[in-house]
């Protein structure tokens, strides 16, 4: 079997990304039932990935593999769709075009829910990716609430929930036992199916009622109050463009021209994190960066994110991401 030289996807659909992992890696195909199961090569790895429609408006995705090789998938689609994807094992890296780079982790929860979804997903090598996933596209995802403000994206409060949305959520001792239901039960036949269906649809609903209902709502508080959402996005953009020495709170509220207390209230309310933490973040988020690009060493790295000293430096990477610096780089 001709073994690509090139382990990286550009896909625009679900069925060009199968065609491709078929037709480019040779991964076999089976069908079963309303599933259709793809299982890795060997000299790729093991494990599958497995794709149930288990209703006209609900789709169940699980991948459960160990990779020889990472593999990254680029992408660039429109999907009207409600996705929500929850690692049980391992970490998957992705970054959505004008956000920043995040990581999927174990009992964590990525969400999506833009009409468009452009950007880049990486699985690595060298470790079990254990990942399942819930997709609405029909009359359940139309009957949520917000799903049309979700595409107004020149709305500041759109843009606030987009870059909240980025970063993945800790999924609740609820949320975890609802997911781990969908892969262990006893059921077969309709009942199987019904039992998915309703199960997904309730997941959905409680996550969006989580993490996008409550998320718009405090949003639309700032913009009930003198607060405003644009004046808090520049701010973001100010950190964001100067985190090797951030500004002050002080220079930060006259640069955007608010006041201290509002600046920080604000900024918190509409980013989930204070503006301490977000700063810190940034820094993290370059340092994993040049962490992956291998031709410094850990220390240069601390140096180059505004750490004298390397072992502070690691004790934020770890604060940050659950890993030290030296163990992520040997994963990376």
């Amino acid at each position: 079997m001709h073994r690509p030289e090139n382990r990286a996807i550009s896909v625009n659909t679900k069925q060009e990304f199968i065609s491709e992992l078929i037709q480019r890696f040779g991964f076999s195909y089976t069908e079963q039932n309303t599933a259709i199961i793809l299982r890795v090569p060997s000299y790729l790895g093991t494990g599958y990935i497995k794709i149930e429609k288990v209703s006209d408006d609900i789709t169940i995705g699980t991948i459960d593999i160990i990779l020889n090789i990472p593999l990254v998938a680029y992408y660039d689609s429109y999907a009207n769709t409600c996705e929500v994807t929850y690692c049980l094992s391992g970490h998957v890296a992705y970054s959505e075009t004008g956000q920043p780079k995040a990581e999927l982790g174990k009992n964590e929860i990525g969400i999506y829910a833009m009409p468009r979804s452009r950007g880049m997903m990486m699985l690595p090598s060298g470790e079990r990716i254990f990942l399942v996933s819930i997709e609405s596209n029909g009359k359940f995802h139309q009957q949520l609430p917000h799903v049309a403000q979700c595409s107004q994206f020149d709305d500041p409060a759109v843009q606030a929930l987009v870059y909240s949305m980025a970063k993945p959520v800790k999924a609740t001792a609820k949320i975890h036992n609802r997911f781990r239901s969908i892969l262990e039960n006893n059921m077969t036949g309709s009942l199987l199916q019904s039992y998915l269906e309703a199960t997904s649809k309730m997941l959905l609903a409680e996550i969006w009622q989580e993490n996008i209902v409550e998320r718009l709502s405090a949003i639309s508080r700032i913009n009930r109050t003198d607060l405003d959402m644009q004046a808090l996005m520049n701010a973001r953009n100010i950190l964001c463009q100067r985190y090797m020495e951030p500004p002050t709170i002080y220079k930060l509220a006259r640069m955007v021209a608010m006041n201290e207390y509002t600046l920080k209230q604000g900024f918190r309310l509409a980013f989930g994190k204070s503006i301490h933490e977000f700063a810190r973040s940034v820094r993290m988020e370059h340092a994993r960066d040049l962490l992956e690009d291998r031709s410094m060493s850990i220390g240069q790295v601390a140096a180059m994110v505004g750490y004298a000293n390397a072992s502070h430096f690691a004790r934020a990477f770890r604060n940050e991401f659950g890993i030290n610096p030296k163990k992520f780089r040997i994963g990376s």
